[in-house]
């Protein structure tokens, strides 16, 4: 009956306009939020296999060219540009830059995959990046997964056009840094991919334009053999627009966000970060956590259950409090294991179910017990099996054997027998 009345609930989803500020606040909230803003370790640990590069607001793309030229010759192993170049604006400036993108192989441009089909899984087209630059370069989209909440908690590493396979912006970063750090990516076989958030940009090199192109500054030490990622972040922490800002779990306000905490350059180096640690998100199954809801629901339901036929008249008293101190063992419960084993549970079902154990209870055996003849018939507990007397073993007794009597008559004179 409890998982009837949740599947009720759930097929009519309340969304009447005067709850939008709670339905918002509520799909941007997760329970692991807490483990990003508030249990994860302040400590900087810097990467030293990821470069963040300045590229200004809006990109010169004569800079741009002369930014990657500098960039190649410190030896980068993978440049990836996370700026869109959606269409052609003087050809000479764009052939240079062409010219200079096409000096390596391992150079990365971003676009992006548009107008989902009917079946949801198929995209028409990529855009955001003109065929001037696409049809010689590597692309890589950097659409983040729309789950319904402005908090950009997914990936997806690969999608599908019309055409053929795309590949992320991050995954395809990763493919040309680390081929076996890719091929674990897509081994896992996953369409979504959570973020595990490492830190904001500070936990990354980061460099400005300027630094770039000072003759003084000792490019090879800092880029050679690493990866490269050239977008809009600027360094100055007095003038930092919204731009390409967005909210993640790592906001420190992880209710009711006030503005967003990360750009869009900084989350793709904490994914790059995550795929070639192998630290992704552990995701229990479908069924493993519908049988834990079950087990869950179930012993609630035995719980409470017996304190309503023993406590009766306290009976809220006791199952509230109950309540409220099972949702925050399982808060508790959930934090712990993702911050140590990066192990996510859903448990919005199991608070529901006992949110519900309650009422239930109650109504059964109220009203649906006392109505239906079947129902009523089943016994509170099943009765245990009737015991066998035991049997007891009585001692044999062995009979002792008496002493014999002393005889204090003195025998008759003239008798041969002795009175015994």
């Amino acid at each position: 009956m409890v998982f009837i009345l949740i599947w009720f609930l759930d097929a009519i989803r309340i969304n009447l306009h005067f709850l939008n500020p709670f339905n918002e606040t509520i799909r941007d909230y997760e329970i692991t939020d807490i483990v990003y803003s508030r249990l994860r370790s302040k400590k900087v640990n810097l990467d030293n296999r990821i470069v963040l590069v300045n590229s200004g607001s809006p990109p010169s793309r004569d800079t741009l060219r002369m930014m990657v030229d500098r960039i190649v010759d410190a030896g980068a192993k993978v440049i990836s540009l996370d700026i869109t170049f959606e269409e052609q604006k003087d050809f000479h400036t764009d052939s240079l830059l062409r010219e200079s993108l096409l000096q390596m192989e391992n150079i990365v441009l971003a676009n992006k995959v548009a107008d989902l089909e009917e079946d949801g899984r198929t995209f028409r087209s990529q855009v955001g990046c003109d065929t001037f630059f696409s049809n010689y370069i590597n692309t890589g989209y950097i659409n983040f997964v729309d789950q319904d909440s402005s908090t950009i908690r997914y990936i997806s590493p690969r999608e599908m056009t019309v055409e053929e396979e795309c590949l992320s912006f991050a995954a395809r970063t990763v493919l040309m840094y680390d081929p076996i750090a890719a091929e674990r990516l897509f081994n896992r076989k996953n369409a979504v991919e959570e973020i595990f958030y490492t830190g904001d940009e500070n936990q990354f090199v980061q460099l400005k334009t300027k630094d770039i192109f000072d003759s003084n500054q000792d490019l090879r030490s800092i880029l050679n053999g690493k990866i490269v990622l050239i977008g809009f972040i600027p360094i100055d922490q007095n003038n930092r627009p919204i731009e390409d800002k967005h909210y993640t779990p790592i906001n420190i306000r992880y209710t009711g966000h006030n503005t967003p905490d990360m750009y869009g350059i900084v989350i793709h180096a904490n994914i790059i970060r995550m795929m070639l640690d192998n630290t992704y998100v552990h995701e229990l199954s479908f069924w493993i956590n519908l049988l834990l809801t079950l087990v869950f629901c179930y012993f609630n339901i035995h719980l409470f259950y017996q304190i309503f036929r023993r406590v009766s008249i306290p009976f809220q008293f006791i199952t509230r409090f109950l309540q409220l101190g099972e949702i925050i063992l399982l808060f508790f419960i959930v934090a712990l294991l993702f911050h140590y084993y990066r192990i996510k549970m859903d448990v919005a079902y199991w608070i529901t179910a006992l949110l519900l154990t309650f009422d239930a209870v109650k109504f059964y055996d109220n009203g649906v017990r006392k109505r239906i003849t079947i129902l009523s018939r089943i016994p509170y507990e099943i009765p245990a099996p009737p015991k066998r007397p035991k049997k007891v073993e009585r001692p044999i007794e062995v009979p002792k054997e008496e002493p014999p009597v002393a005889d204090t008559e003195p025998a008759k004179q003239g008798s041969s027998k002795v009175k015994a």
